[in-house]
């Protein structure tokens, strides 16, 4: 199983996180790194994957908040990605 932990203070901004996501689950070279995209993709993930989220500003509506939710979301639908956050 791929294990990964995002914590919410290593990105200043969300193309740094979308960037890095690209590479760390081997997104496509289409992935727009945009939200549409993330959930697209997540949604492809085949292989068995965990991911720790560690929020650290619980205010709602932020990049990090609606990034956090598509994780969320996309895991009840997607059986090889358990999200749990922190």
């Amino acid at each position: 199983m791929r294990e990964m932990t995002i914590d919410e203070r290593d990105w200043s901004s969300p193309q740094e996180l979308m960037a890095w996501l690209k590479e760390e689950l081997d997104f496509p070279d289409f992935f727009g790194g945009n939200l549409p995209a993330l959930y697209d993709c997540l949604g492809d993930i085949c292989e068995p994957t965990q991911v720790t989220i560690v929020r650290r500003d619980p205010t709602p509506d932020t990049w990090f908040d609606k990034a956090t939710i598509a994780f969320v979301r996309i895991a009840m639908e997607n059986e090889n990605l358990r999200v749990r956050v922190r």
